[in-house]
């Protein structure tokens, strides 16, 4: 008897397990996600054009003023994965109504140890939870950088482009935005003048590059 329970308690563990992960994602964020919301006042800003993703997109100081749209809204949490914006999904994108998405997501996921397979499956079903949710949303996803601190990364990191760009040139308002091949220099290596001391994040120099890419992608 003890041994046809088995089963069935393994089962109950698993989804014990899955759902406490699930609520630690969710949890992690907490106050950045309210913090959100107070900056979001009774009256979130909708259909414009939402910045979500990483630490590059969170530093990225006004693009309000950088692509001279008030319909630009900021809200990249430091340190997250694509994981992040799934389990979040609700109150980080469907809650502002998007009707474009720039996504800066990836480079932490390869760093913590992720495969390039499991970042695009990641990437994959957060794309099919935009189109589920909001089927005319404009999807462009920025490709993970070539830093000089995770320059021991970027086969997978470019693996992981590779993937997602083929994805996406098969799927209707999906585009991938190609900034890495502009921030190798002529060695063959990221260009130092677009990152600040620590070799990960961007300089002012770095997000005008970025600026420039992506312009007409924001006014198209």
């Amino acid at each position: 008897m003890t041994f046809l329970f088995k089963p069935f308690k393994l089962i109950l563990i698993f989804f014990i397990v899955q759902f406490t992960f699930s609520q630690d994602y969710q949890n992690r964020w907490s106050e950045e996600i309210e913090a959100f919301d107070v900056l979001n006042g009774e009256s979130p800003l909708q259909e414009g054009i939402l910045f979500t993703g990483s630490s590059s997109i969170r530093f990225w100081k006004n693009p309000v003023k950088d692509f001279n749209n008030d319909k630009i809204l900021n809200r990249g949490f430091g340190g997250s994965q694509i994981i992040d914006l799934i389990e979040n999904f609700d109150r980080i994108i469907l809650k502002y109504h998007p009707k474009k998405i720039v996504i800066y997501s990836g480079d932490n996921d390869v760093d913590y140890g992720k495969t390039a397979e499991i970042v695009y499956g990641d990437f994959c079903t957060l794309f099919g939870m935009i189109k589920a949710k909001l089927p005319d949303a404009k999807v462009y996803y920025i490709a993970i950088k070539p830093s000089i601190a995770r320059w021991d990364k970027v086969l997978e990191m470019s693996r992981t482009n590779t993937m997602i760009n083929e994805f996406l040139n098969k799927q209707p308002n999906g585009t991938f935005v190609d900034i890495y091949s502009p921030m190798i220099g002529l060695d063959g290596k990221p260009t130092s003048d677009l990152f600040i001391e620590d070799g990960l994040h961007m300089s002012e120099e770095g997000y005008e590059l970025w600026k420039k890419i992506l312009m007409p992608y924001i006014n198209e």
